[in-house]
């Protein structure tokens, strides 16, 4: 999609103002305190509070009338078991044996993870709400009618609400997809952000890995249509570096545009943590409520899930979380608290066994990442430090 719009179809910020509040205000019951107000994460910590957050939604959807698409490659998802198998045998390319990290996203996954990100240590989400807040115009405006919104590990969806919010009360007809790997948290989270409440916006689930979602997005009826792929939280974080330029370099290529086009129509808006302050980025990871812990710990129950029988017992286990300076990272492991003993593999007393990382980008990782994806950045929105940022991405002329 191109930077460039015409200003004089755009609305001002009063306009603009003013459509959005007649739209809350038809969203909003008598008496109510909606989240369309409110801020939605607040200083709410734990489950009571987390709960609470959750019943003020406004949501009248029944299950039977979401749109939930199956995605899956063969009807499916990918099998684990031979991943925990060889990964627990031998170690990875850091010298540590490792659970996939897919473990972490079952249903009970994505529930503990949005605990997580209501804890006040964990400044990404609360960060990210406030930049969407303050830039949901501008971001909207650049969304061209008939545009397919494809959001990548979607999980729960009161950030990209604000987003849609603004989409729809500027008018513009979009169709939103949520993609991620449980089709009862897609459905929950889809009931959540109420469809029937907007006038302009689509709301569908697919139900699918990211490969299943770029094989989907592919599809000739698909490639047609204007293309916004979304990656918000930053995520991408969880991949290593060489990981995150081969997976945007992947969304390049599939957003370039289709025989017989000169100019994309296909952008992406990604949400990056540039953060390296050590202590700030580990009591993100490590808060004090133990949401976290129970977030990772859970991998376990769904290893069990996927072995067919109970391999590990959460209570010989904990979790680690570590800030890897040099490499610019925060690591987490699950560690045994005496020796334990899976199949014919063997795992020792305090021995790490890596989960998963969490991978900041400065400024100069950020051009490289993007140099390295065949994307180039035609916007930014910072946070005051400058530390995190939405950035608007489009492919680069090379990426076909």
């Amino acid at each position: 999609m191109s930077a460039q719009t015409d200003s004089s179809a755009l609305l001002t910020m009063e306009d603009f103002t003013h459509e959005m509040e007649n739209y809350l205000g038809k969203r909003l019951s008598p008496g109510s305190d909606s989240p369309a107000t409110e801020d939605l994460v607040g200083s709410k910590t734990g489950s009571d509070d987390l709960a609470s957050s959750k019943e003020s939604l406004v949501s009248s959807e029944d299950e039977s009338d979401l749109d939930i698409i199956d995605v899956r490659a063969g009807g499916q998802l990918e099998d684990l078991a031979p991943q925990i198998r060889s990964g627990l045998r031998a170690p990875n390319y850091n010298g540590y044996r490792t659970f996939p990290s897919l473990l972490l996203w079952d249903e009970q996954g994505l529930k503990g993870f949005e605990e997580v990100t209501y804890a006040p240590q964990y400044y990404l989400t609360n960060t990210e709400i406030q930049l969407l807040k303050k830039h949901s115009h501008a971001i909207a405006q650049r969304i061209k009618p008939g545009t397919i919104l494809l959001e990548l590990g979607s999980g729960c969806l009161r950030k990209i609400d604000i987003l849609l919010k603004a989409i729809d009360a500027l008018g513009t007809e979009v169709d939103y997809y949520a993609l991620d790997l449980d089709r009862n948290e897609l459905a929950r989270s889809l009931q959540d952000l109420g469809p029937s409440n907007f006038k302009h916006v689509r709301c569908h689930g697919l139900f699918g890995t990211y490969d299943d979602g770029q094989a989907w997005l592919s599809k000739p009826e698909n490639t047609e249509r204007p293309c916004c792929v979304l990656s918000l939280g930053s995520t991408i974080g969880s991949f290593t570096r060489a990981e995150a330029a081969d997976f945007l370099g992947t969304w390049a290529r599939t957003l370039q545009p289709s025989e017989g086009k000169q100019q994309s129509d296909g952008q992406i808006l990604i949400g990056l943590d540039g953060c390296k302050d050590g202590d700030r980025v580990f009591g993100a990871y490590n808060d004090r409520e133990g949401a976290n812990k129970r977030f990772i710990l859970n991998a376990l129950d769904h290893a069990n899930d996927v072995l067919g029988y109970e391999a590990f017992n959460k209570q010989d286990w904990d979790v680690e979380g570590e800030w890897d300076a040099e490499g610019g990272a925060h690591n987490q492991y699950l560690v045994p608290r005496k020796d334990v003993r899976f199949e014919d593999i063997e795992l020792k007393k305090g021995e790490k066994v890596f989960v998963v990382h969490s991978h900041k980008y400065d400024e100069a990782e950020q051009r490289e990442l993007w140099k390295a994806s065949i994307l180039r950045e035609v916007e930014r929105y910072l946070n005051d430090d400058g530390w995190y940022g939405l950035h608007i991405l489009e492919p680069s002329p090379q990426a076909n």
